[in-house]
C-alpha cells in the first residue's frame, strides 16, 4: 500500500492497490477536515454523525480498516465529551436515568419473540438480513445490557463491546425471509451509542 496524508497531514491513511477497493479519498478527506474544524471550535460534530458517516468505495482508495479505526476513535472521543457536557449541565443522576431509559428500550425489543423482533420488507425482491444471525446478536446484546442473570436465554454468550456491534455483519436474505435492513441498522446504532455511554 502507498502512504498518503490528508490535508494538514492528519490523520494518515494508506492507499490500497489499484485492483483493491478502498474509500474515496476526497470524501474521507472532507469529513476529516470537518472533524478538525469542529475540534478547533468550528461547527460542532456529534458522535452520532461520525457513526453515520458513509463513504463511496473506489479502486485504489484509502484502506477501509484504517479509516474505520479512526472513525471509531473519533466517535469514542466525541461520546466522552458529550457525556462530560451532559453531566456538567444536568448532573450524574440525569445521565444515569437517561442511560437506563435507553437500555430499557433496547432490552424491550430484544425481549420480543425470536423471528419477530424487526419488520420484514414489504417488497419481495428487497435485500434483507438473515433472521437467525440478527437474533443471535440481539440475544448476546441483551445479556450484555441486562446481565446474564436477567437473560431470557441463559445459554446466550454476552460481553459485547461497541466495536463488536459496529463490525457485525449478516448474510443476505430476500424479502420477507429476512429482517428489514434499515430497522436493524437503526437498532444497532442505538446499541453502539448505549455501549459507548456505559464505557
Amino acid at each position: 500500500m502507498t502512504p498518503r496524508t490528508t490535508p494538514d497531514t492528519e490523520p494518515v491513511f494508506e492507499l490500497v492497490e489499484q485492483d483493491e477497493i478502498g474509500y474515496e479519498t476526497t470524501h474521507v478527506d472532507a469529513f476529516m477536515a470537518r472533524a478538525r474544524e469542529a475540534r478547533d471550535g468550528g461547527a460542532p460534530l456529534t458522535a452520532e454523525e461520525v457513526r453515520q458517516a458513509r463513504f463511496a468505495t473506489v479502486n485504489g482508495g484509502y484502506a477501509t480498516d484504517e479509516v474505520d479505526d479512526e472513525l471509531d476513535r473519533l466517535e469514542e472521543e466525541l461520546a466522552a465529551a458529550e457525556r462530560q457536557a451532559f453531566v456538567a449541565e444536568r448532573g450524574d443522576e440525569d445521565w444515569a436515568a437517561d442511560l437506563e431509559e435507553r437500555v430499557a428500550e433496547l432490552v424491550a425489543r430484544a425481549d420480543r419473540a425470536p423471528a419477530e423482533r424487526f419488520r420484514r420488507p414489504s417488497r419481495a425482491d428487497a435485500v434483507s438480513y438473515d433472521v437467525d444471525q440478527v437474533d443471535a446478536l440481539v440475544d448476546r446484546l441483551r445479556v450484555t445490557l441486562a446481565g446474564a442473570e436477567d437473560s431470557t436465554d441463559p445459554d446466550a454468550e454476552g460481553g459485547l463491546t461497541a466495536d463488536d456491534v459496529r463490525r457485525a455483519a449478516f448474510s443476505e436474505a430476500e424479502g420477507a425471509a429476512g429482517y428489514e435492513e434499515g430497522q436493524v441498522d437503526a437498532y444497532l446504532d442505538a446499541a453502539v451509542d448505549v455501549l459507548l455511554r456505559r464505557a
